[in-house]
């Protein structure tokens, strides 16, 4: 089987043991959308592109912490780079900037993002309740805080933590049910 028709999670295996070939496949498969991401969560281009080698190397350093069992290899691969993308806005002092009620409306899912996993993540996001899905959007996309995202919509933190728990919930099981 060439390496192209690997899933990503083979070719995540295969990059834990180190295999160059399977990380460029990889690479290629999974970098337009964490470009994406990365683009829509940091604001700047270049900043982007910074995160997503620091996240790239990290994938290929930590690829063997990576189970199977536990999520998708997009899912975890989201998770290390929204870590990264986290940890550069604190470096520059982004984390605790003031956001308006009107800037949250203006999240939404990386349309560049096409695929069928991106499809299905997005169409199970549509299943959730408007005010959780914009929770969701500006937690994950925007990297946003409960803390900025509550005072900007007048709410308490935890009503805010509330609602993002709530979506996931919901899009969790919307996901279970598509076969995510």
């Amino acid at each position: 089987m060439a390496q192209t028709e690997l899933s990503e999670e083979e070719l995540l295996q295969r990059v834990a043991r180190k295999d160059s070939r399977a990380f460029d496949h990889l690479y290629e498969a999974l970098a337009p959308r964490l470009f994406g991401m990365m683009r829509q969560m940091l604001n700047d281009d270049r900043v982007a592109e910074e995160v997503l080698t620091e996240g790239f190397v990290h994938v290929w350093e930590q690829a063997s912490s990576y189970d199977e069992s536990r999520c998708k290899a997009f899912v975890w691969a989201v998770t290390v780079f929204r870590q990264k993308a986290i940890e550069r806005m604190r470096a520059l002092g982004r984390r605790n900037r003031r956001v308006d009620a009107q800037s949250l409306e203006q999240v939404t899912f990386p349309a560049d993002a096409a695929s069928p996993d991106s499809e299905t993540v997005s169409a199970a996001l549509a299943t959730v309740p408007k005010e959780d899905r914009r929770l969701i959007e500006c937690a994950f996309l925007k990297g946003l805080t409960h803390h900025v995202m509550s005072e900007a919509l007048g709410q308490t933190p935890e009503a805010t933590k509330a609602g993002v728990r709530r979506g996931m919930m919901h899009l969790r099981d919307s996901l279970k049910k598509g076969g995510l």
